[in-house]
């Protein structure tokens, strides 16, 4: 591995962790507003990654992806909450599920505004001369939280257990089809690990990051562009 890309892979994956931190802690909040304590008293409502790593979904899946050649995917230690503290149990339950990825994409509309502020001060084209290298720098390193921020967004949103999908599908289906999904929790994680390793599933997040930075009208390059 060039030093280049391991400095990309850093960045990355500080972001990773950061923003990963940010998802757990609005599953934690959302959970202690709708009547839960579970996480907060375990201080999960916390912007300190060390409070939320999973030695799995934190560690060794972000570092075998990018050995794979393609972004960071990943997940931390799932938040707890006990939904019999709640009002609802079954609407509260998917809210705090939902509360993760809304999460990220409201991180990615903060990254965006200052990608597009360095970006104001670029010819737009990406050619370097030497009075952009500084704002293109920024504009990478946004990019990057950017687009760590929609992998987790989009990836949690599978409906597969134990991502936050799952939860959210469970809340919006009928009670009898909801049981019946609910039946299929503990073969999530072995669902998971098959369709990881299918080419189609990373082909379908990807275009789905691709639109919505499109979207967003942002987007991102090698650091080779700027080295």
């Amino acid at each position: 591995m060039s030093l280049v890309k391991f400095i990309e892979f850093l960045v990355q994956y500080m972001f990773f962790l950061l923003s990963a931190a940010v998802h757990e802690s609005a599953h934690a909040w959302t959970a202690y507003k709708l009547g839960d304590p579970t996480a907060k008293m375990q201080n999960r409502i916390s912007l300190n990654p060390a409070n939320h790593i999973d030695i799995v979904g934190t560690v060794i899946i972000p570092f075998m992806v990018f050995l794979s050649g393609i972004p960071i995917i990943g997940w931390a230690r799932p938040t707890p909450f006990n939904p019999a503290n709640f009002t609802n149990p079954r609407r509260d339950s998917m809210l705090v599920s939902g509360a993760g990825p809304v999460s990220n994409f409201l991180t990615v509309l903060l990254i965006s505004a200052f990608w597009h502020l360095a970006w104001s001060f670029t010819n737009g084209d990406q050619n370097i001369d030497p009075g952009e290298a500084i704002p293109l720098l920024f504009c990478y390193v946004f990019g990057m939280g950017i687009m760590v921020n929609l992998m987790l967004a989009v990836f949690n949103m599978l409906p597969i257990h134990p991502l936050d999908g799952s939860g959210v599908l469970e809340g919006l289906l009928p009670e009898g089809l909801a049981r019946a999904y609910a039946k299929m929790r503990p073969y999530g994680f072995i669902i998971l690990l098959l369709l990881f390793y299918l080419p189609g599933l990373n082909d379908v997040i990807r275009a789905a990051i691709t639109f919505l930075a499109r979207l967003l009208r942002v987007g991102w390059f090698p650091l080779e562009l700027i080295w």
